[in-house]
């Protein structure tokens, strides 16, 4: 133990403080099984694979879009969109992009086709779904083999265990390493 500067033991933290990087749209993880089939139907991929670094970035801005509806976003609220495309925590991303009416009526085909899956959350409308599981608070951790993610735990998130997605241990072929979910519910 230290000592303060009025001679008095510093006591440490009962617990580890886990250092790492806030976000607050943590629940897009649910999406994982819909990621790569959006980005191929958005002309993003090749062979699974990103086309080029360009295509890497909006995809970044395009998964936003889909958690927010919204086609500005600070580059400090991407981190996990990164790492989900494979790219640094540190790429630069532009705040804003352009999405064509056709690749947002996608986008939101996609949200559909979630609550349609997921019956236990019934017909909640796609800002329900954002705002009840995909915008959503967490913190992301780099360690040497892999990212961890630890979402936000809410009340009604006993629903889920119930969900019919995947999304403990994330690993696309354009990723260098798995992202790993600790979702408590």
């Amino acid at each position: 133990m230290g000592i303060s500067s009025e001679n008095q033991p510093i006591k440490k933290p009962a617990t580890p403080i886990k250092q790492g990087i806030p976000v607050r749209n943590a629940g897009i993880v649910i999406l994982n099984n819909y990621i790569p089939m959006l980005f191929e139907r958005l002309h993003f991929l090749e062979d699974r694979n990103f086309t080029n670094v360009e295509n890497q970035k909006k995809a970044v801005q395009y998964l936003q879009y889909v958690v927010t509806g919204l086609t500005e976003t600070e580059e400090a609220y991407l981190p996990l969109n990164k790492v989900l495309c494979g790219l640094s925590v540190t790429d630069s991303i532009p705040d804003t992009i352009e999405i064509s009416e056709t690749d947002k009526t996608l986008m939101q085909e996609l949200l559909k086709a979630v609550i349609s899956h997921w019956q236990e959350i019934g017909s909640t409308s796609i800002d329900g779904l954002r705002g009840n599981w995909l915008v959503r608070d967490g913190i992301l951790v780099e360690l040497t083999d892999k990212w961890e993610l630890t979402v936000e735990k809410r009340a009604y998130d006993i629903l889920i265990n119930r969900s019919p997605f995947s999304f403990s241990i994330i690993k696309y072929l354009w990723m260098s390493k798995p992202l790993h979910v600790y979702w408590p519910y």
